[in-house]
């Protein structure tokens, strides 16, 4: 009977290549046109009951006090949840982040379609702003795992395009599934969307900080255990630096909502009866606004890549004030879609900018958190905006509002310009610092394999 000589020594393998495992960009952009997908099919069907929820309140009796109470409600919830379900996607994944915002949204319909009084309804929109509130800082988080520096407007204006598309489409959609099927077919249909997007979320997205990668991040250069370090992370040590640069883009997020939340009860009024317009002249402006937002985030998402953030984020400012000024000066319909439609593009200019600048200045372990803070910022907007209007509008004429929205936009454009100072070099070097110790960290591991390999076969043919 044979036995071998070396018991233990074993096959000796060598490792003879070191592997990027970085995505390719072909990988990055199925990803992104995947994750733009199924948001675009949530979002769409997010817009389809939108026309609905007035005329259902109208069957049980309320108007506009309960349509504002329900607005309130949602944006309040977003408020207050969109921090901690960011926090949910950096410490379980991006994934069932975003599978948990498509699975309250699918069973909220069917809530909608049972609902059977006001309060049911308030209630139950409160539950949406909550539970979906995680859906875009889960979704910009992959945006962040998965490209580089240089092409993350790109990407941020693709996935924001899709958010844009739903909104537009939406609303069409259910306004002709309601008045040719009655109140049921717009939450079935929306249902419907949540689902086949939650299909194709499970399917298609893969997951971009799995448990290995936030194991891996959390012990990169640094010893002990890891459930300490994550309780050493405080939530105001997970805030990028300087503060003070983070700061300036909440107000930038919080003055766009805001200015357009603050206008817009007055604007539809002013349209209505001061120019004598209908109802399909309002829907015209606010669909070549909205288009233009839409496409234009597609296509012009990649200038701040390539000519920076902080320039394009200044420009988009300014190009988007000439709506709120052309509400004050513009008489004539064609004139202001016009208006409309140049002023969309100035907003696509900008959130693609903006959201790639809380990507560069964040670490990767907390980008859905401070995304979170970003919606926070954002649904504070139009929490406020309605309040304040609704608390001047007895004794200011639409005009005055008008003005009044101008004149902050015009002075966020020069906090803009002076106050904002973009750290993006500084992000860029720290990464490419880090890739260049995980490189080096690779060879020396393939050199270390290399002479174990060496060693162990000069033993064997020794022994032997």
């Amino acid at each position: 009977m044979n036995q071998d000589p070396n018991p233990g020594l074993g096959k000796v393998i060598p490792a003879v290549e070191v592997y990027d495992t970085r995505m390719t960009h072909s990988r990055i952009r199925s990803i992104m046109l995947l994750l733009a997908g199924s948001i675009a099919l949530m979002m769409t069907g997010f817009g389809i009951i939108l026309p609905v929820f007035a005329r259902r309140l109208g069957e049980f009796g309320s108007g506009v006090e309960a349509l504002g109470l329900m607005t309130m409600a949602f944006a309040l919830t977003q408020f207050l949840m969109a921090p901690f379900m960011g926090s949910f996607a950096d410490r379980f994944g991006r994934k069932p982040g975003i599978l948990l915002a498509l699975v309250s949204f699918a069973f909220i319909n069917v809530g909608f379609l049972l609902a059977k009084s006001t309060t049911t309804f308030i209630l139950l929109r409160a539950a949406e702003g909550a539970l979906t509130a995680g859906l875009f800082p889960a979704a910009m988080g992959i945006v962040g795992d998965v490209s580089p520096e240089d092409e993350r407007g790109r990407w941020a204006g693709l996935l924001m395009g899709g958010y844009g598309a739903g909104y537009v489409l939406g609303p069409v959609l259910g306004g002709f599934l309601y008045d040719s099927w009655g109140f049921a077919m717009p939450f079935i249909i929306s249902a419907t969307m949540a689902v086949l997007a939650l299909i194709a979320a499970i399917l298609l997205v893969p997951e971009t900080r799995g448990k290995e990668v936030r194991k891996r991040e959390l012990l990169l250069g640094r010893r002990g255990d890891i459930k300490e370090i994550q309780e050493k992370e405080t939530f105001w040590a997970s805030l990028p630096r300087p503060l003070y640069t983070f700061g300036m883009l909440l107000f930038i997020d919080f003055v766009l909502v805001f200015a357009f939340a603050f206008i817009e009860p007055q604007m539809i009024f002013y349209f209505y009866d001061d120019l004598g317009w209908s109802t399909v002249d309002f829907g015209l402006v606010v669909g070549f606004y909205g288009g233009a937002y839409v496409i234009g985030q597609v296509i012009l998402g990649p200038l701040s890549d390539r000519f920076a953030r902080k320039p394009v984020i200044i420009l988009g400012q300014i190009v988007n004030m000439m709506f709120f000024a052309g509400l004050v000066f513009v008489k004539s319909l064609p004139v202001l879609l016009i208006v409309s439609f140049i002023s969309g593009l100035g907003e696509a200019l900008i959130m693609p900018a903006l959201s790639a600048l809380y990507l560069d200045m964040t670490a990767k372990r907390h980008r859905s958190r401070v995304l979170g803070v970003k919606e926070s910022a954002a649904a504070l907007g139009g929490v406020t905006g309605p309040l304040l209007v609704a608390s001047i509008a007895a004794f200011t004429s639409a005009i005055e509002i008008f003005i009044i929205s101008v004149s902050i936009l015009a002075l966020t454009i020069l906090l803009t310009i002076f106050a904002l100072k973009p750290p993006s070099k500084m992000t860029k070097e720290v990464d490419e610092i880090s890739w260049e110790v995980t490189r080096r960290r690779a060879s020396a591991a393939q050199a270390s394999f290399t002479a174990i390999f060496v060693s162990a076969t000069t033993t064997r043919e020794t022994r032997g």
